[in-house]
C-alpha cells in the first residue's frame, strides 16, 4: 500500500525533564503537522506542567514526581528520572516491535539522571532488536 502524503514516514519519541523544556519544544515547533508519536516530560510539581505546541497527533504526557511514589523505600516521591525512566521502558516494550512501519526517531534528556540513562540502553536495546537503525540522542 502506497503512503498518501498525510501519513507519517516517521513516528517520534521525545522524552524530557524540566531543564529540557526549551529543547523539547524546539523539537515539536520543527515537526511536520502529520507527524506522530509520544512526548514525555517529568516536573516535580503540578505547577511546572505547561501547554506545549504538538501536532494533532502527538500526545504529550506530564510525570509528576510529586504524585508518584519512589521505588526506593526511604523516598516519599519518585526520584529525578524515575517516573521517566519506566515511562521509557514501558513505551519501548509496546512500540519497539520488529518489522513495525514507519521509522522511529527518538530524543532522550535527562541525561543527569541514572534511571533514565539505564532507561536509554533498554530503548536502544529494544530498537535495535526490533530492526531499527535509529540514534537515541
Amino acid at each position: 500500500m502506497a503512503r498518501t502524503r498525510r501519513q507519517p514516514t516517521e513516528r517520534i519519541l521525545i522524552a524530557g525533564g524540566v531543564e529540557d523544556l526549551s529543547e523539547i519544544r524546539r523539537q515539536l515547533e520543527d515537526l511536520p503537522e502529520n507527524a506522530y508519536g509520544q512526548v514525555f516530560v517529568e516536573v516535580a510539581l503540578d505547577e511546572q506542567v505547561r501547554i506545549l505546541p504538538a501536532p494533532p497527533r502527538v500526545t504529550v504526557t506530564w510525570l509528576v514526581r510529586s504524585a508518584r511514589a519512589s521505588a526506593v523505600s526511604p523516598l516519599v516521591f519518585a526520584d529525578h528520572g524515575e517516573a521517566l525512566a519506566h515511562a521509557l521502558t514501558g513505551w519501548a516494550a509496546e512500540w519497539c516491535v520488529a518489522d513495525c512501519e514507519p521509522r522511529t526517531s527518538v530524543w532522550i534528556g535527562c541525561t543527569d539522571s541514572p534511571w533514565v540513562e539505564r532507561a536509554r540502553s533498554v530503548v536502544q536495546i529494544e530498537l535495535s532488536d526490533a530492526g531499527f537503525d535509529t540514534l537515541v540522542g
